[in-house]
């Protein structure tokens, strides 16, 4: 039987994985018009959630998937999924499939609150260069007001942005596959996040497919959320899927990031989050996917000769989509 490794970054994120995998579904559902069977839970479902040692790791496993709650931000995650699968492997269990799973924030015009995602592509987004000369002579340092500062505006104004294609409104920005240091972004199997999508579709919730990017800082303005808009056309912005992927890949493993959104991608206002709808989109899209063991399986992990690194051979990315 296939073993998946399910990380989040924090414990609250795994007690939602581990709520979904202990069973909401139950016999009687109706079946899916086409795609993955029914909704009724496997026998292993029924067993006890029992810990796993993992190294220094404590992770929480129903049958064939463990959860792991390995840190926030993508050295933390990468750290914790790395040793999983060294640990794993060692002992002769070796894990099939990495997924990355927990709450988000969404882009505009893509996603609302309690939705969920499945990241065909996964970018890092802030990780790489910038570049260029000034366009405007540097002012004197200026005290800029507390609703500016918010709002990531100087109290002279924005910067105009003049640039296009991968620059950003700060100006240039290069990636790693720019200055030839390896890829920012990591493609998993179309096969993989088709299956993904088609079992959460059951969940009732609405599944997005598209760019999920992966930050070492989060958006907490407008300003920096319109860059990515227009650099990257992301859906969904979080923190460690591009890390766990990358750790997945250095082990032969395919990998896949699903995500529920909590919060709109902006300016940082903690009223408009919904944390209790996105756990629970993430308690559902568990659930579904224990329901059906078989969207949980992937094809073997593969590297591109050039562009981006591919997990399992997918084509290139062609922009995003809902489902």
């Amino acid at each position: 039987m296939s073993r998946t490794l399910i990380v989040t970054a924090v414990t609250a994120e795994a007690d939602a994985v581990c709520a979904g995998l202990m069973g909401s579904w139950s016999r009687g559902r109706t079946r899916l018009p086409a795609g993955p069977g029914n909704l009724v839970s496997p026998d292993w479902d029924r067993q006890l959630l029992t810990t796993s040692t993992l190294g220094p790791y404590v992770g929480r496993r129903r049958g064939p998937v463990t959860v792991l709650a390995a840190g926030t931000g993508g050295p933390a995650a990468a750290a914790g999924a790395a040793t999983a699968l060294a640990v794993a492997g060692a002992a002769g269990q070796p894990f099939d499939l990495v997924l990355t799973m927990g709450v988000a924030g969404g882009f505009r015009g893509w996603t609302e609150i309690g939705d969920l995602v499945v990241a065909d592509r996964l970018v890092a987004a802030d990780l790489g260069a910038e570049s260029g000369v000034d366009e405007e002579p540097v002012r004197p340092a200026e005290r800029i007001s507390e609703i500016d500062r918010n709002l990531g505006f100087h109290s002279t104004g924005a910067p105009t942005h003049r640039g296009n294609g991968s620059r950003s409104a700060d100006g240039a920005f290069l990636t790693l596959d720019d200055l030839g240091l390896g890829s920012s972004t990591v493609q998993p199997e179309a096969a993989l996040t088709s299956r993904l999508g088609l079992v959460l579709d059951a969940t009732g919730r609405r599944v997005i497919t598209g760019t999920v990017v992966s930050v070492s800082t989060v958006t907490g303005t407008e300003r920096r959320a319109a860059a990515l808009t227009e650099r990257l056309d992301p859906v969904a912005e979080a923190m460690e899927g591009y890390a766990v992927a990358l750790a997945a890949q250095a082990y032969g493993v395919p990998a896949a990031e699903i995500r529920a959104v909590s919060n709109p991608v902006g300016r940082r206002d903690r009223a408009a989050w919904n944390l209790p709808a996105a756990l629970a989109s993430l308690r559902t899209a568990a659930a579904a996917l224990v329901a059906h063991p078989e969207g949980l399986v992937a094809q073997p992990a593969t590297t591109s000769g050039a562009g981006s690194a591919t997990l399992g051979g997918s084509p290139p990315h062609g922009g995003n989509g809902t489902r």
